[in-house]
């Protein structure tokens, strides 16, 4: 139990931090989900940070700005599950703290355990371990719009810290980033 604590301590502090220096420190880490006695756990891979409303043309305040999910202002520990695209949901990382409305997008990953798990819920076979997508996250791993707002200490979605130090990472600019932002929020792990 003590041991538990400490991680979920540790997943806290990264949390805590703004959302970009969160997201660089999300790569590497693991996302596990238990569904119906099915575990599955990915390495995260790419990330991709949003800031708040006044420093961050992009930031989901200022995209969302009349239909602002209750679940965006709660901050660490908690997620953010959006409807995007089609039937597609998206899993955010609240970050910083309470109000700030800051999150890390989780972009991509790797299947760690439970791969014909991701495959069934994808509805497809795997020509390897790696996940792209926002929305092929969520599928592969279980997640949609019902753990919108869920707390990662003790909810259906666990964040775990990093299995190896994290070598390299590329920052560049977000995917629709308009061209005068040269800001870098777009993480990716170099494996």
């Amino acid at each position: 139990m003590t041991d538990n604590l400490g991680l979920n301590n540790r997943v806290y502090q990264i949390l805590s931090q703004n959302s970009q220096k969160a997201a660089v420190d999300i790569l590497g880490m693991r996302i596990s989900t238990k569904y119906k006695n099915k575990f599955t756990e990915i390495m995260i891979t790419e990330t991709e940070a949003f800031g708040t409303a006044n420093a961050d043309e992009m930031s989901l305040a200022n995209q969302l700005n009349r239909k602002i999910p209750l679940s965006l202002p709660l901050g660490p520990p908690h997620v953010m599950v959006l409807k995007t695209y089609g039937s597609n949901n998206s899993l955010y990382f609240l970050t910083s703290k309470e109000g700030s409305c800051q999150a890390v997008l989780i972009r991509s990953g790797k299947v760690i355990l439970g791969k014909n798990y991701v495959e069934t819920r994808r509805k497809q076979k795997m020509k390897n371990d790696n996940i792209y997508g926002p929305g092929n996250i969520t599928k592969a791993l279980g997640i949609d719009i019902k753990q919108d707002g869920e707390n990662l200490l003790d909810g259906s979605i666990a964040l775990s810290p990093r299995i190896h130090p994290v070598d390299r990472a590329i920052a560049k600019q977000r995917k629709n980033s308009k061209p005068r932002d040269k800001h870098l929020w777009r993480f990716t792990l170099v494996l």
